[in-house]
């Protein structure tokens, strides 16, 4: 995928690993249900930024689905936190290309 937006000149953010962990709706710890590191093994192959890991919660997609921000419904969760964390990764990223 990345040869082919690079070919069409299409600018690469970097690489967000999505559904890394699940978000216990019980204690909000996250655990590993599916591996975890492809995203950034495959940043560091392809040479782009790696951005950030973001957990699998079911909140994540009823606050989408209401069209509503989770970091403002669900301050401070672990899901929130890497929300932020992957916001200020691609922030970071464009101020470096400017």
């Amino acid at each position: 995928m990345c040869r082919f937006l690079r070919q069409l000149s299409v600018p690469i953010l970097g690489i967000l690993e999505n559904m890394s962990g699940f978000s216990c709706p019980h204690c909000g710890k996250n655990v590993d249900i599916f591996k975890s590191g492809g995203g950034e093994k495959a940043a560091k192959e392809l040479n782009v930024p790696f951005l950030g890991r973001l957990p699998l919660d079911p909140k994540l997609v009823e606050a989408a689905d209401s069209g509503e921000s989770f970091i403002e419904i669900y301050p401070g969760s672990e899901p929130a936190k890497a929300i932020e964390k992957i916001c200020d990764s691609i922030d970071n990223n464009i101020r470096k290309k400017e």
